[in-house]
């Protein structure tokens, strides 16, 4: 929702300001009193300057509008970002000079200025004659994943003489969301223990009735389901489908945001690293038709609550888990233990559990031998450090060091 804050006129020096004006009103009565015609003249020139002045400030915002246009609120890190701004003077008095100004977050940046860091501000100035209009078309990247607030904007105008400027706040806040960095998954190396789904298995153990891979001849006890009547029609001898052997994956990806935690001190690239590895496991397998879920212990940007989606599937789930991701803070929610137990109820046992970690949390091996008893089966992936975890000789793991470790088959 739109808000406009009320106009705040500021003065050049304080000689224009109400008390100076009054004391300037004194001395020009006093040069008229004592018959000072020199005084009298500069004083009274300098206070119908003024009151012209003030007056013109006073009217140079009345009828200004601005808008802002982001031409989309969701973004992968450094795509550009289109903006458009306009402002329009709907009142016959023309306005010298006025300036638009709005602040960028930290980690937004104008394309024109793309060797500079931290906050910016946009800033345009123009002069426009009554009832005239000015459009200004900018690019904007966001070099971070994260939820980003752009304030309102901010109008500011004032006399010809440049002796007052008034300046207005307007329209609302707007968010817009940079997902995290994709890079190459390979999906084989992701356990599960269902038999049929989207990706193609090594061996045929089981087959996916909804797969044909091709036709051949029927065999004495062939199911007869399993004829494929179109290509018997047209060869004229019983054909069977050949199918394809395939393996689905349930996933739930977990992130422990406190195993990122090293005294009190979050491990910031290996948290983006391993919010990235998340974002690109849920990216291949929804691009499959998995059924994917994200746990993590944190506090979203927005809510302030942690990352909860029931393992799913559909159209918007890549998306539903990318903008939570782009969520995700340092901050923790409560220890990964306690919050995983509470999740439980949304996990179906055969689910495949990805715990995204920094370093293995306390306690945290007994947890995941529980979950392997209980039916889970368990992806341990560690970014960043080294060394042979403490892990159950039975739970499979991956250390992740950079993009391209999940994109094969190398060793931990």
């Amino acid at each position: 929702m739109s808000s406009q804050s009320k106009d705040v006129t500021t003065a050049a020096g304080n000689l224009l300001t109400t008390p100076g004006m009054v004391a300037l009103a004194g001395v020009f009565v006093l040069a008229a009193w004592y018959s000072q015609p020199a005084i009298l003249m500069l004083t009274g020139l300098f206070l119908a300057t003024a009151g012209l002045a003030r007056l013109w400030n006073r009217l140079s915002l009345a009828g200004v509008r601005a808008e802002r246009h982001l031409h989309g609120t969701r973004f992968f890190p450094d795509e550009p970002i289109a903006c458009t701004l306009r402002l329009f003077n709907r009142k016959p008095l023309p306005l010298a000079w006025v300036q638009l100004e709005s602040d960028l977050p930290a980690g937004f940046r104008l394309e024109e200025r793309a060797g500079l860091s931290g906050a910016e501000v946009i800033r345009r100035s123009a002069s426009l004659l009554g009832y005239r209009g000015i459009k200004w078309k900018l690019r904007l990247t966001g070099a971070r994943r994260g939820y980003y607030p752009i304030g309102p904007l901010t109008i500011i105008s004032g006399d010809f003489f440049g002796l007052y400027s008034r300046s207005r706040r307007t329209g609302s806040t707007e968010h817009v969301i940079v997902y995290p960095r994709i890079f190459p998954v390979d999906t084989r190396l992701i356990p599960s223990l269902y038999p049929m789904g989207e990706a193609r298995a090594d061996r045929r153990l089981f087959c996916d009735p909804t797969h044909t891979i091709g036709v051949r001849e029927y065999l004495h006890g062939d199911d007869l389901k399993s004829i494929h009547w179109k290509a018997t029609a047209r060869r004229g001898d019983l054909q069977v489908k050949v199918l394809d052997a395939t393996t689905a994956f349930n996933v739930a990806m977990v992130m422990a945001v406190e195993s990122f935690r090293d005294n009190g001190v979050l491990a910031a690239a290996d948290f983006e690293l391993g919010i990235s590895a998340a974002a690109s496991i849920a990216a291949a397998l929804c691009e499959r038709g998995s059924p994917v879920g994200l746990f993590v212990n944190t506090r979203l940007a927005d809510t302030g609550q942690p990352a909860v989606i029931a393992p799913g599937a559909g159209r918007s789930r890549v998306t539903e888990v990318l903008e939570a991701l782009a969520k995700v803070t340092g901050r923790s929610s409560g220890p990964a233990k306690v919050f995983l137990e509470n999740q439980k109820e949304l996990l179906t046992a055969g689910t495949t559990l990805i715990l995204i970690l920094g370093r293995l949390p306390e306690r945290f091996p007994e947890l995941l031998a529980d979950w392997r008893a209980a039916g889970f089966r368990l992806l341990v992936l560690l970014v960043g450090g080294n060394g042979e975890p403490a892990l159950p000789p039975d739970i499979p793991w991956r250390r992740v060091r950079q993009a391209g470790d999940l994109a094969g088959d190398s060793a931990p």
